[in-house]
């Protein structure tokens, strides 16, 4: 039985990270975005540059699940807005690659994998619990 609660909680470990990452992406939407070719964590003027992420899911040897958070290609995207403070002389800045669709979608997964493990950690119990009260 050891291994449904390990497996479980790895399962809903992975859920609450795809959650951050989620919830990083949309709270930096509108973030100066690092640029395509550049490696650099800040902007020139020492503004953080925001790169989104993208949690992948990876079966363990012994069981369970490893959530891997990697980044998303392209890291950013271009887009015109002129009047914005961080747009240069052609009025173009480097924009977070956050798509809100894929992104509330990631939630939604997110949410109904954390409900399902926690849902076999609850069966796993009502198991112990009959088992014990059997050879009891």
């Amino acid at each position: 039985m050891t291994g449904i609660y390990s497996n479980a909680l790895s399962g809903a470990f992975a859920a609450a990270r795809r959650e951050e990452v989620v919830a990083s992406n949309v709270a930096n939407l509108r973030s100066r975005g690092a640029p395509r070719d550049s490696d650099a964590p800040t902007a020139p003027d020492g503004t953080p540059l925001f790169r989104p992420g993208q949690v992948v899911e990876t079966s363990n040897a012994g069981g369970g699940v490893r959530a891997t958070v990697v980044a998303v290609d392209p890291t950013s995207i271009q887009q015109f807005e002129p009047d914005a403070a961080d747009a240069n002389a052609e009025g173009v800045v480097d924009r977070p690659n956050v798509d809100l669709g894929q992104q509330q979608t990631n939630q939604i997964v997110a949410q109904r994998s954390y409900e399902a493990n926690l849902k076999v950690i609850q069966t796993a119990q009502e198991l112990d619990k009959a088992l014990l009260d059997i050879k009891s």
